[in-house]
């Protein structure tokens, strides 16, 4: 019986099929928990760079208020036109040719911008008639949304499949 044993090279099939059984159970409980941390990190990336976005707003709008003449009228926020090129124009002549949001990026990327959009539609600024929240008519799913009445900035999608309140962050 001893000697059986030692010729015995592979594994029965039922061990084979307790195995692969047992990888199926792991794998079906593993990995939605790996789509939901994609979405978390996503959102995540999403809530820095808006803060990005915010701050950058905060400190042109400062610098409009304590640089521009108050007797020439303009605009409290930078202009949508200037978000869009990251750059003050006439419209803050002080201000003219200065970077609204530093670093080597510039604007950053929305990480949910759709996945078949070119890299450089995912840094875009649109003008969003607002609330805060909804999506630019018809440049959904890319981007950002700048409000120049108010200086409001939001994620110009809703592929993270929360609603529009819930994807302002």
């Amino acid at each position: 019986m001893a000697r059986r044993a030692l010729n015995r090279y592979g594994f029965t099939l039922i061990e084979l099929i307790m195995v692969v059984g047992l990888l199926v159970i792991l794998a079906a409980i593993a990995i939605p928990n790996f789509i939901d941390f994609r979405k978390d990190a996503k959102n995540s990336t999403t809530q820095a760079a808006l803060g990005t976005l915010r701050s950058a707003v905060v400190i042109a709008s400062a610098s409009i208020q304590l640089k521009e003449d108050p007797s020439k009228p303009t605009s409290k926020f930078p202009t949508f036109e200037e978000m869009k090129a990251n750059s003050f124009s006439d419209a803050h002549p002080v201000l003219k040719g200065n970077i609204i949001v530093e670093g080597p990026n510039g604007i950053p990327k929305n990480p949910w911008t759709q996945a078949t959009l070119p890299a450089s539609q995912a840094n875009k600024i649109f003008n969003c008639p607002g609330p805060k929240g909804t999506p630019h008519p018809t440049e959904t799913n890319q981007g950002w949304c700048y409000l120049e009445s108010t200086g409001e900035v939001w994620a110009n999608s809703n592929l993270n499949g929360d609603s529009s309140a819930e994807n302002t962050f």
